[in-house]
């Protein structure tokens, strides 16, 4: 393999992973149905969407640059009895980031996405959709737990996707990249709690205060007051005003999202 294909195929890799663990932070708006044909059509990061098991592990493909794990074309048919057909069969050693694991005989009954390769046993995470809370980032084990009894096949993530990957977030903060909608909720804080090196808990106590007054080199006092706010909205590039608003935050998104905060 040229070091090119080796680039592209990481790229790809790292992608899948990234878009997995996007839609476990989007999962409100991600919901859980077996309606076919999957709704492979939608824009990246497109909320909300619908689909099931299978079809989530499709779209991540889709977007990361993978080819069709269903062998399909993209063509939104498919579920774990295509995917057990078309990709190739592999060893738990033999995983890496991004590849899948479907539970059940025969045609299956279930399929992860693995974040990290099993060759670490069912302590290894992956990414799951199997029913409306989802998609969640857990562990083999958990998942084999509610698939009692059931064996495990390891499948190769394909190559030869159309297009190029979606890109994972430049900045590595795994609370982005964040729905610009200058609501300051608990995913929104958890990603400036990150950035600020606090307990990312999503409440946005004395502790996230203080060390946003550091970051912005202004008086630590724990009280966000017009001189802290009048610091952020000029960190963050929007109209000084001393007024913590949604536009505020909506600059405070971007920055995130942007790493640039």
């Amino acid at each position: 393999m040229s070091t090119t294909a080796q680039a592209t195929t990481a790229q790809v890799r790292q992608a899948m992973v990234s878009n997995c663990l996007w839609g476990v932070q989007h999962n409100a708006d991600i919901h859980y149905s077996q309606a076919r044909p999957m709704p492979i059509g939608i824009a990246v990061h497109a909320l909300p969407f619908s689909t099931d098991c299978s079809g989530f592990a499709t779209i991540m493909a889709k977007w990361s640059g993978a080819g069709d794990p269903n062998g399909s074309g993209f063509n939104g048919q498919g579920y774990t009895g295509t995917m057990l057909d078309h990709c190739e069969h592999i060893t738990a050693a033999e995983t890496q980031p991004g590849d899948f694991v479907v539970f059940g005989a025969g045609t299956g009954t279930h399929v992860v996405i693995l974040v990290e390769s099993a060759a670490k046993g069912l302590g290894a995470l992956c990414v799951s959709h199997g029913q409306e809370a989802d998609p969640i980032r857990t562990t083999l084990a958990d998942e084999a737990n509610s698939h009692r009894g059931e064996p495990l096949t390891y499948l190769r993530l394909p190559g030869g996707g159309t297009g190029s990957p979606t890109p994972p977030p430049s900045n590595h903060n795994p609370y982005c990249p964040l729905t610009v909608d200058g609501d300051f909720g608990p995913l929104t804080t958890k990603a400036l709690q990150w950035v600020l090196g606090v307990t990312p808990d999503g409440q946005f106590g004395p502790n996230s205060r203080k060390a946003l007054q550091s970051h912005l080199h202004v008086p630590v006092d724990g009280q966000i007051g017009p001189q802290t706010i009048k610091a952020l909205q000029a960190h963050v590039g929007v109209t000084q005003d001393g007024q913590w608003g949604k536009q505020t935050t909506e600059g405070l998104q971007k920055a995130l999202n942007a790493g640039h905060f």
